[in-house]
Formats: C-alpha cells, structure tokens, sequence
C-alpha cells in the first residue's frame, strides 16, 4: 500500500474526518487548532486553543471537537478547559459543555447523540469516564467511569452496543447498551497483537482498522476482520505514532502520522463504513 502526503508541517495530528463536503480535517493538539485541506491546499478551519484531540461532523457542517483542556502534547492556553466545543460553517468555535475532564474522542451515536471518552490522564492510564451529549441542548448524560484509559470510540453496523479503545490494555471493548440505553458489562472484541489502540474506523466489509501506538519505530496501522482475527498489518513508514484513521466512501484511507506532523493518505480496498448521523436510516 502505497502512502502520500496530505499536509504537512501541521504539529500533532489527530481526529481526521471526511466531511460531508468532500473537505478533509484534523485536529493539530499542540498548535490548538482544526485543520481543513480543500483542494490541496491546507488551511486553519478553526482555532480552539487547549488541545483539540477527537473530532467529528455533525448535521449543518458543525464539527465536534474533544478538547482535553490543554494536555499532553498540548499546551495550556487561557480560559481553555476541558469539554466538548463546536466549530461554526463560519469558523466560529463555541463550547458546547465542560462537563467531560480531558475528553480524548467522540463519535455520534445512532440516536443522534455525542459519546464521549474521557481519560483522566494520569501516568498510570487506569480510568476514566464514558460520557453522552446532547448537541442541540448541551446537556451531558455521565454513563459511568472505567477502571482503564477510554481511547477511540465508534459504532460499527449493529447499533446495540459501542466500542471502545481500552488503552494499556491493548483491547477494543464492545460495550453493550441495556433496555434503558444504559451501558452494560464491556466484552473484549478484538485484542491486539501489539501496541495500544488509538483510533479505529470500520470499512463496509466489517473490517477494523486500528490506529496502533507501538512506542518505537515504525508504527502500524492493525486490521481485523468482523470476527476480531487479525488479518494485516501496515506500516505507513518510519513514524512511531499512527494515532487515527478515515475512510471515505470512495475508499481513501487518511492517517494521521502525529509525531511525523503528518497526515497520510493511501487506496483502501473497499469503501468507509459511514459514520452517524449520515449513515442511512440514521
């Protein structure tokens, strides 16, 4: 598999997202801002301060930010806490709530509400929280705390449960939803070979795609197939965090290569699975 640049020279990269336009965006964690590159050409879509981490599109063109509060690799900015920010069409960047401590992802789910993980950050990597949002209010619903570090977090084709990147453990948890849409007991859907997950993304074949963090050179990107078997393994290149991943329903592959100042993009086999609240029937 052949790897290109997208942009360069962009600080610590994550949270890439196709958006509805066709326009690919990222968040930069160090420099306190959301990229958007249109065309070729790179350019600040929004400046949130702190450290924007996971982000994703909701309806109207809003773009959904996990800002951690200015944590590591970013760094503290004035007023900046931690919590969950909006970015306008316009560029205008409004806190929607500061409810989450030092979220790190968050993704739609299909009743058209936000869910958010919420590592506390500590050097131990052993809890956080789990949160749910709703965007046109701002009200949070807490779901629970977790005795690990809450990473990526997405929902694949069955809406009945989501899953989520337990970090030092090296799993991606299905967590499953009660009759009350409670979260239930977390069941191991796929254990790495290696490394800790970051952020994953599904393709419409029922493959995984895993964002590895290996902690030396070279990183990988991680495949599994719907049952959790590990079917390939892909080094973008020489970088040691591979933090992320977009497919887009054309079958780009973005990556955000993050201690490379990167993001990579490449040919995937099939199509992305399409992300809520755009998924059809959503």
């Amino acid at each position: 598999m052949e790897f290109t640049v997208v942009a360069s020279d962009v600080g610590f990269t994550e949270g890439p997202v196709f958006a509805q336009d066709g326009d690919i965006l990222f968040t930069s964690i160090d420099r306190g801002c959301v990229y958007r590159v249109r065309d070729g050409e790179t350019a600040v879509h929004g400046v949130t301060g702190g450290g924007p981490n996971g982000l994703t599109e909701g309806a109207g063109g809003i773009m959904y930010v996990a800002q951690n509060g200015g944590k590591f690799p970013a760094h503290r900015w004035p007023n900046i806490t931690g919590g969950v920010q909006a970015i306008l069409p316009g560029g205008r960047v409004e806190t929607l709530t500061q409810d989450p401590i030092h979220p790190n992802d968050l993704c739609f789910g299909p009743d058209g509400h936000l869910y958010v993980t919420d590592p506390s950050r500590n050097p131990e990597r052993n809890d956080g929280r789990l949160w749910r949002v709703d965007v046109d209010s701002g009200e949070t619903d807490f779901l629970g705390s977790t005795a690990w570090y809450p990473n990526g977090i997405g929902f694949t084709t069955g809406d009945d449960a989501v899953y989520v990147a337990q970090g030092a453990e090296g799993c991606i948890l299905r967590i499953p939803f009660t009759a009350e849409r409670r979260l239930g007991a977390p069941e191991v859907f796929i254990r790495l070979d290696h490394g800790r997950p970051d952020g994953f993304a599904w393709d419409v074949d029922g493959n995984l795609v895993v964002g590895a963090i290996t902690g030396t050179a070279p990183g990988d990107l991680q495949v599994y197939d719907r049952d959790g078997s590990l079917v390939e393994v892909i080094q973008p290149g020489g970088g040691t965090k591979y933090t992320n991943v977009a497919i887009s329903g054309s079958g780009q592959l973005i990556v955000t290569d993050s201690d490379g100042g990167n993001v990579l993009t490449a040919q995937w086999p099939a199509a992305g699975l399409p992300l809520h609240p755009f998924r059809t029937g959503a």
